[in-house]
C-alpha cells in the first residue's frame, strides 16, 4: 500500500496537496536501473553515490538550473502543482529543490517505478486529532453543493468529499443505510464534511463556524453533525464503497474502470456539469462521480467492454471528449492522484506542452538510459497505447466474475 502510494503520490481524502507524499517523505532507499543502491537519509550513502553516479547528479543539477531560469516554465510547473496533478513526473521538485538529492527524492515521488525501485520510504508524520465530527449535507442540484465546497475551502475542515445522485443511489440499498436516501430528488448532490480538533470544545467551535459559513445555502434536508464514531462510520462507508458499489452491479464480462481528474475549484460545479454530460453523450449510465471536492479533484467509475470493437470505438470516443474538456477548456489535470499509467501516458504532452514533454523525456533518459523500467508508463509516444493490450474479463464463475 504504502509503495503504491509513494509511487503515485496519491493523496486520498484528508491530504491533498499540503500533506501528500510529495510534501512529507523524509527519505528513501532507491534501487536504480543500473542496481545501484542510493539511501537519501545516510551520508556515507550519498557520500558513495557521489562517487559512482556523479554525470546522473551532475545531469539533474544542470536541468534543475535550467527549469529555475526559465522563468516562464517555473511559474507554469508552480501553477500546475497548486493543484493535486500526477500527470507526468514531479516536476516541482526541480523548482522547489536545488540539491540533487533533494530532487530525487521527491522526483521518485509519483513516478510509478519508471525512474527506479522505491525499496524503502520514510515520511514525517501528520498528527491524527482525536476528536473528529462529520455530516452527510445533501443539496438539491450540483451547483448548491460545489457553492458549498467553495466556501469550505476556507474553513477548518479536513475532508470534503462530493458524491452525486448516481453514487448516493447505488449505497442506498446497503444495510444500515440512512433511510432519506431513497427519497432523495434526481439532482441531489452530497458533500461529506469532516472537522478535527485536539479537544471537544474546539471540534463544537468548528462545527458552529462550518454551520455559520454556509447558512445561506439552502439544504434537501437540515444538515446535521455527529462526532459518534458509530454514526459518521455509515457516512464514510457510503463514500468508500462507491467503487465496489459499481461493480457489483455490473454487467457480466465488463470491467470497472475508475479515473481520476481536477479541476479548478471555482469551476467544479460546471466541470462536473460537463463531465455529467459527457456520460450521457457516449452512453456510460452507470457512471457515478465523486472525489476530493476540496481540491477540485473528480474520481469517476463506470464499466466498459473490450471484447467488442464497437465498444472500444466508444471508449476511444469518450477519452478523447475527457481529454479536450480537461486540458482545454478547464487546464485542469487529466490525472489527480492516480498516477499516469498507460491510460492517460498518450496525453501527457496534451496537458503539458512539447517543451515540457521534452523536459519529461530527458528525467526518464537521466535516469534510465535503456528504457528498462515500466516501459510505456508515463513516458509513451505510441498515441494509441491506451486501446492495446486491453483487457477482456470472460465469464468465468459466479464466485469471481463480480471480483474487482
Amino acid at each position: 500500500m504504502i509503495g503504491g502510494i509513494a509511487a503515485n503520490n496519491a493523496s486520498g481524502m484528508c491530504c491533498g496537496v499540503s500533506d501528500n507524499s510529495y510534501k512529507t517523505v523524509e527519505s528513501m532507499k532507491i534501487v536504480f536501473a543500473d542496481g545501484a543502491f542510493l539511501d537519501t537519509g545516510d551520508e556515507e550513502s550519498k557520500r558513495a553515490f557521489r562517487n559512482s553516479h556523479s554525470e546522473l547528479l551532475n545531469e539533474i543539477e544542470k536541468l534543475a538550473k535550467e527549469t529555475k531560469n526559465n522563468e516562464v516554465l517555473a511559474e507554469r510547473i508552480r501553477h500546475k502543482f497548486k493543484m493535486k496533478n500526477t500527470t507526468g513526473y514531479s516536476l516541482n521538485a526541480f523548482v522547489d529543490y536545488s540539491d540533487p538529492f533533494d530532487i530525487i527524492n521527491h522526483i521518485m515521488i509519483g513516478s510509478e517505478g519508471t525512474l527506479g525501485f522505491i525499496a524503502e520510504i520514510t515520511y514525517r508524520t501528520v498528527e491524527d486529532l482525536p476528536n473528529k465530527a462529520s455530516a452527510l449535507m445533501i443539496f438539491p442540484t450540483i451547483e448548491d453543493a460545489s457553492n458549498a465546497v467553495t466556501i469550505l475551502k476556507n474553513q477548518d475542515v479536513s475532508a470534503v468529499e462530493l458524491i452525486d445522485r448516481a453514487g448516493l443511489r447505488s449505497a442506498e440499498d446497503e444495510k444500515g443505510m440512512p433511510l432519506y436516501l431513497k427519497d432523495l430528488s434526481d439532482t441531489a448532490t452530497a458533500i461529506l464534511v469532516e472537522t478535527r480538533a485536539d479537544n471537544p470544545e474546539t471540534l463544537n467551535k468548528n462545527i458552529d463556524h462550518i454551520l455559520e459559513a454556509i447558512k445561506d445555502i439552502t439544504p434537501e434536508i437540515p444538515i446535521e453533525f455527529t462526532d459518534k464514531p458509530s454514526e459518521y462510520a455509515v457516512y464514510w462507508k457510503i463514500r468508500k464503497g462507491l467503487y465496489p458499489s459499481v461493480g457489483a452491479v455490473r454487467k457480466l464480462g465488463t470491467t470497472v474502470i475508475i479515473e481520476d481528474v481536477a479541476f479548478p475549484v471555482s469551476r467544479l460545479a460546471e466541470a462536473t456539469l460537463d463531465l455529467q454530460a459527457l456520460f450521457k453523450k457516449h452512453d456510460y449510465t452507470e457512471a457515478v462521480i465523486f472525489g476530493h471536492a476540496l481540491d477540485g479533484n473528480l474520481h469517476f467509475v463506470f464499466t466498459q467492454n473490450f471484447d467488442e470493437q464497437d465498444q472500444v470505438n466508444r471508449y476511444e470516443r469518450f477519452i478523447n471528449d475527457l481529454v479536450n474538456l480537461v486540458v482545454e477548456k478547464y487546464d485542469g489535470a487529466l490525472k489527480a492522484e492516480h498516477g499516469t499509467g498507460r491510460n492517460m501516458a498518450p496525453f501527457v504532452q496534451k496537458e503539458w506542452g512539447k517543451a515540457v514533454y521534452v523536459m519529461m523525456q530527458k528525467i526518464k533518459k537521466i535516469f534510465d538510459p535503456n528504457n528498462l523500467l515500466n516501459p510505456g508508463v508515463i513516458i509513451n509516444d505510441d498515441k494509441q497505447a491506451h486501446l492495446k493490450n486491453l483487457k477482456p474479463l470472460p465469464v468465468a464463475n459466479e464466485l469471481i466474475d463480480k471480483c474487482i
